[in-house]
């Protein structure tokens, strides 16, 4: 007998470009069931730094993400679903991994499809400064760690430039699902108009429309003092003992005691953004003449 368990809704990415506040926002919505771990990465296949992510979830833990492979584990995340609830998954590597959208197309062939798009150089901006922010990156300059060599892992690697290029993975959901399934949002649109953003958003749902809480973003860089210091104990022992002892709320809340938040915020130069706009002028035209938006427009690219 086929498996009736399917997923009905996925938000694709990109990393670094709101699915986070978007998983938040979702689940204020009753019709909607989200697991409570917020990236199950299950439909793509990616590696990372952090052995933490490719273990099993505890069931009633909140977890941020985590690589599933097994798919009683990923079924169970989705056990507390009622049957007037649509589930969704929400995993920015689903756009960067090319096989993914064949997965789930094979998975539900009618799921809906909600990209996220942010401006690429701001995206690999956000995710370098994230990167340098959790002692993933030693790297002290931005252009200098865009042009290094990329090392091809998805949790805590330097695929600044890789996840900011989106038309080839759109071009794989394109191919597969109907037009009327998919969806994009762009960043820096729907942060600024939520209540437009989220109305059109249920609608293509299937679902009713509420107010949903205007909430700051969630998963925003922070920039600690002290972030040397910080970054080489994260590079010790240390990471692992604290990550088995404390949750990511706790860490979380140790470092703003100990380090607390530097005033100071980097920003990307108008110089380091010149050096790089040409390499994704090309891929910029072609995802605008896809999902029929002209994001050069939007981005000034």
């Amino acid at each position: 007998m086929a498996s009736t368990f399917k997923i009905d809704f996925f938000v694709i990415g990109a990393a670094r470009s709101g699915t986070t506040s978007l998983y938040t926002y979702f689940k204020q919505h009753p019709e909607i069931f989200l697991p409570l771990t917020k990236e199950t990465n299950y439909f793509s296949k990616v590696s990372s730094k952090e052995k933490r992510h490719s273990k099993k979830p505890k069931p009633d833990v909140e977890y941020h993400s985590k690589i599933i492979n097994n798919l009683e584990v990923y079924k169970d995340l989705f056990h507390n679903a009622t049957s007037s609830q649509i589930k969704g998954d929400i995993s920015p590597s689903y756009m960067w991994d090319k096989e993914t959208a064949l997965r789930i197309h094979k998975h539900n062939p009618n799921a809906k499809i909600i990209f996220s798009l942010r401006n690429p150089i701001q995206r690999a901006f956000s995710h370098y400064i994230m990167n340098f922010n959790t002692g993933h990156e030693s790297i002290t300059n931005f252009y200098d760690a865009f042009m290094a060599d990329s090392e091809g892992v998805w949790g805590g690697g330097n695929l600044y430039k890789e996840l900011s290029l989106y038309y080839e993975s759109l071009k794989q959901y394109y191919s597969l699902f109907p037009k009327e399934n998919i969806h994009s949002l762009i960043f820096e649109d729907w942060t600024l108009n939520k209540e437009e953003s989220f109305n059109a958003l249920f609608s293509f749902l299937g679902i009713k429309q509420m107010k949903i809480n205007d909430l700051e973003l969630h998963n925003k860089n922070k920039e600690y003092a002290n972030i040397k210091l910080l970054n080489s104990l994260r590079n010790t022992w240390l990471r692992p003992l604290l990550q088995n002892l404390f949750s990511e709320d706790k860490r979380t809340s140790i470092k703003n005691k100990l380090f607390k938040e530097a005033n100071k915020k980097t920003v990307l130069s108008s110089t380091e953004e010149d050096k790089i706009k040409e390499l994704f002028s090309e891929d910029v035209t072609k995802t605008s003449s896809l999902i029929g938006i002209d994001l050069n427009a939007k981005w000034n690219l």
